[in-house]
C-alpha cells in the first residue's frame, strides 16, 4: 500500500520502536501524528479524550504501540494499570477509528503485542494477560471486518534493545540466554507489514516454534521454563533483600 499522503496516529510513537518507525513512515510520505505521554499525559487516563479526537479526525492508519512490562510476584503487580494500557486503550482506540474508517471503506489497524502472549513468561503475568488480550482481540476483529476494506494487523515482537528490558527484566533475560533485536530492526518489518497489509508478523527464531509448540504441547513449555521461573526468583529475592 502506497504511504505518501496517508495520515498516520502513533502511540508509543517517542519510545525505542517508535521512533524509527515513524521516521520511515514520513520518509515515505505519510503524515504522522505521535501521541507523547510526557507533554499530553497519562494514555489511560487520557483515552476517552483521544477517542473523541479520533472519531472527529480518523487517520487511515492507527498504529497502537505503546505499552510497558512489570516484572514481579503476580501479587505484587497493580494488574489494573498493566492491563489499562497495554489492552484497553488499543480497545478503546481502535473502536474510535472503526465507525469512519467503515464510512470511508478503508483504513488499517496496527496492535503492537508481544511473544508473550503466545508463550507465558512466569513474573510477567499482568503484561501476559493484556498482551494476550490484545491478540484475541486483533484476531477477532480481523475476521469481523473481512470485506471492509479495513487491514488489521498484529505485530508480535520477541525482547527488543529498548527501555523496557532493562533492570531486573535484563538479568533476567541475560540468565535466561534471551535473543534480542535492534529496535530499528524491529521498526523496519513493522513498516514493511503496514505496507503488505499482512495479518500477523512473529518475529524471532526459535520463538516461532516454541509459540507452536506451547499451542500443541503446553505442558512441554512449563517444564523449559522452570528454569526461567527459578532464576527469575532468585532475582527477585535479591532485589527485595536490597530495597528493605
Amino acid at each position: 500500500m502506497p504511504l505518501k499522503g496517508k495520515t498516520v496516529f502513533i502511540t508509543g510513537g517517542t519510545g525505542g520502536i517508535g521512533r524509527p518507525l515513524v521516521r520511515m513512515l514520513e520518509k515515505a510520505g505519510a503524515a504522522v501524528t505521535v501521541y507523547s505521554q510526557k507533554n499530553q499525559g497519562d494514555l489511560a487516563e487520557m483515552k476517552d479524550h483521544i477517542c473523541a479526537s479520533l472519531r472527529a479526525r480518523t487517520p487511515d492508519i492507527l498504529i497502537n504501540m505503546a505499552g510497558f512490562n512489570v516484572f514481579d510476584y503476580c501479587e505484587r503487580q497493580d494488574l489494573e494499570h498493566i492491563v489499562a494500557l497495554n489492552m484497553m486503550v488499543p480497545l478503546r482506540l481502535s473502536q474510535a477509528v472503526l465507525p469512519a474508517m467503515k464510512t470511508r471503506g478503508s483504513g488499517h489497524i496496527v496492535n503492537v503485542g508481544s511473544m508473550t502472549a503466545v508463550i507465558p513468561l512466569p513474573h510477567l503475568t499482568g503484561y501476559v494477560a493484556a498482551k494476550a488480550g490484545l491478540k484475541g482481540f486483533t484476531d477477532s476483529l480481523r475476521r469481523e471486518l473481512a470485506g471492509t476494506g479495513i487491514a488489521v494487523t498484529h505485530i508480535v515482537p520477541r525482547a527488543v534493545r529498548t527501555g523496557m528490558n532493562s533492570g531486573a527484566r535484563a538479568e533476567i533475560n541475560e540468565k535466561t540466554g534471551v535473543a534480542y533485536d535492534d529496535p530499528e530492526t524491529v521498526a523496519a518489518l513493522i513498516f514493511r507489514a503496514i505496507e503488505r497489509k499482512e495479518k500477523e508478523v512473529r518475529i524471532g527464531w526459535p520463538e516461532r516454534l516454541f509459540a507452536l509448540i506451547q499451542a500443541v504441547c503446553p505442558a512441554i513449555i512449563d517444564i523449559g521454563l522452570q528454569k526461567n521461573r527459578r532464576a527469575g526468583e532468585a532475582i527477585l529475592r535479591r532485589h527485595s533483600s536490597t530495597n528493605a
